[in-house]
């Protein structure tokens, strides 16, 4: 959302930022808003009945505007509030976005809309000299069986040059799962243990990672065709991707020159391999990919395309 605000106001907008608990009837009054803009299902989230029922009354005069970054049925975008897929449903009028195409027909009237970085916030000048340099990265959360067994699987090739970025407690969840799973030995867990470094909290923690990573790799867990925030912020960062092959890459990137993609685990641990090897064509590609990616996958972008679809 921050990122967006920034768009918004990069394309001329007047923006109000405020946390949904503590909005009120009459922020919304005083402000008088011709878009109220929600993440997922922005305002029905909300525990007050009242600013709810105002919200929709006014949905003519103030234009509901809903960005999906998640799948609408999902635990993310729900956050256990299942009904919210079918009481947004019965909306009418209401503006929404999705960041993957397979989604759209889920929601009336859905428009589809990559996700975006605001490339400036990963924009990093330089390090110091004692700056770490990191030969293989995974930033999120370790969870799920398809990231548990490519980072096995990482961890038996390359041992202790993983390095992962998460909470503590998803690293935690995630050793508990790979033992239960047994998908590491007894050694290969304490060097799986090894590798956690912590959580990064700010976009330029994320960048210094990104950007001083040999290899970032990046595993999708959400959606069926679309980009995670990972993609953007890697290349935004001038960092090296190697990330799954999703059916969206090739129509936002060229492949092998922007960024590299692999299409299962033994393609990873090649293409991981000979990157490593070859560091000077790995930097090569991300100098491409962040050049890309400022052009043309910025929030300014998107809030364009969300002002002139609310106008039309």
């Amino acid at each position: 959302m921050k990122g967006f605000k920034q768009g918004f106001k990069s394309n001329g907008c007047f923006v109000m930022d405020k946390d949904l608990r503590e909005l009120n009837t009459d922020d919304i009054c005083r402000f008088k808003p011709d878009i109220i803009l929600g993440y997922d299902y922005g305002f029905l989230f909300c525990d007050n009945e009242e600013l709810k029922k105002f919200i929709i009354e006014n949905k003519e005069k103030y234009k509901l505007v809903h960005y999906f970054a998640d799948e609408p049925e999902g635990k993310y975008a729900c956050v256990n509030k299942p009904h919210l897929y079918e009481e947004f449903k019965q909306l009418s009028g209401v503006y929404s976005f999705m960041w993957d195409r397979e989604f759209v027909d889920k929601l009336p009237d859905c428009k589809f809309l990559p996700l975006a970085v605001n490339a400036k916030a990963y924009r990093i000048d330089g390090f110091d000299a004692d700056d770490p340099v990191y030969e293989i990265s995974f930033v999120g959360r370790p969870l799920g069986d398809k990231r548990q067994k490519i980072l096995a699987a990482l961890i038996k090739k390359f041992g202790n040059k993983l390095n992962i970025f998460s909470y503590e407690k998803h690293f935690l969840q995630s050793l508990d799962d790979m033992k239960e799973k047994r998908l590491l030995t007894d050694k290969e867990l304490d060097t799986y243990k090894s590798a956690y470094r912590g959580f990064l909290t700010t976009e330029r923690e994320l960048a210094k990672v990104y950007a001083s990573s040999l290899v970032n790799i990046n595993i999708t867990l959400q959606g069926k065709s679309g980009l995670n925030y990972r993609v953007f912020e890697v290349l935004a960062s001038r960092g090296f991707l190697l990330t799954d092959d999703m059916a969206d890459i090739e129509r936002n990137f060229i492949v092998s020159k922007e960024l590299e993609t692999y299409k299962d685990i033994y393609d990873l641990l090649d293409k991981t391999e000979f990157y490593l090897k070859n560091i000077d064509i790995a930097q090569k590609i991300a100098t491409i990919g962040y050049a890309d990616v400022y052009k043309r996958h910025s929030y300014t972008a998107r809030a364009k395309t969300i002002l002139e679809t609310v106008k039309s």
